[in-house]
C-alpha cells in the first residue's frame, strides 16, 4: 500500500513540473506578404506552423460557384506556401521579419537580446528550409470563410511540426 501511494504521489509531482511552461515557450508570429503568410515559432526557435490565407470572389449565383471558389483559394494559398518556401525563407528579409517579431515580443517581457534574437531566426529559417518538402505535404484546411456581403471566400491553409506527422502517419496508413 505504502508503495502505491509514493508512486501515486511521485506522478503527481512529476506531472505538475511537466505542466510548468517556460517562457521561451511563448508563442511568437511573424507575418509576411502583408499578413497572408504567418509564422507560429517559440521564443526559443522551435518552429510549430505556417499559415496561408487566400481569398476569391464568387463570381456567379450557382450552387458550384461557392465551391469552386473554395478550391481556387486553396490552390493559391498552397502556392503561396510553396513559393514563401522557395524564395522567402532563402532572403534576408525572413531573418529580419522573425528577429524583428522576437523583439517586439521581448520588448513586452522587458528582454533584450539581439544577437540572440538572430541566432533564433536563422534556427527557425534553417528548421523550415530542411523541412520545406515535408510541409508542403503536410498542408491542410485550417478554415474556409464566406462573406455574403462581398461575396468573397477566405481560405487559410495551414502546415507545421505536428501537422506533417499527422499526415505521414495517415500516408502510411493508408499504403501511400
Amino acid at each position: 500500500m505504502r508503495k502505491v501511494i509514493i508512486s501515486v504521489t511521485c506522478a503527481v509531482l512529476l506531472s505538475s513540473c511537466a505542466s510548468v511552461k517556460d517562457k521561451n515557450d511563448a508563442k511568437v508570429v511573424s507575418e509576411f506578404l502583408g499578413g497572408d503568410i504567418k509564422v507560429t515559432y517559440s521564443k526559443s526557435g522551435e518552429f510549430e506552423s505556417l499559415a496561408s490565407s487566400a481569398s476569391v470572389k464568387v463570381i456567379s449565383d450557382l450552387s458550384s460557384a461557392k465551391e469552386e471558389a473554395v478550391s481556387v483559394a486553396t490552390v493559391r494559398a498552397r502556392r503561396q506556401i510553396s513559393e514563401f518556401l522557395k524564395t522567402e525563407v532563402e532572403s534576408e528579409r525572413f531573418v529580419t521579419t522573425v528577429t524583428k517579431s522576437l523583439q517586439e515580443s521581448n520588448a513586452a517581457s522587458g528582454v533584450s537580446a539581439s544577437t540572440v534574437n538572430s541566432k533564433i531566426a536563422m534556427d527557425v529559417k534553417e528548421t523550415i528550409r530542411q523541412k520545406s518538402e515535408s510541409l508542403l505535404k503536410g498542408t491542410f484546411v485550417e478554415s474556409e470563410k464566406y462573406d455574403a456581403s462581398s461575396k468573397v471566400v477566405t481560405v487559410t491553409v495551414k502546415t507545421g511540426v505536428k501537422e506533417t506527422g499527422v499526415a505521414n502517419t495517415v500516408r502510411k496508413l493508408m499504403g501511400y
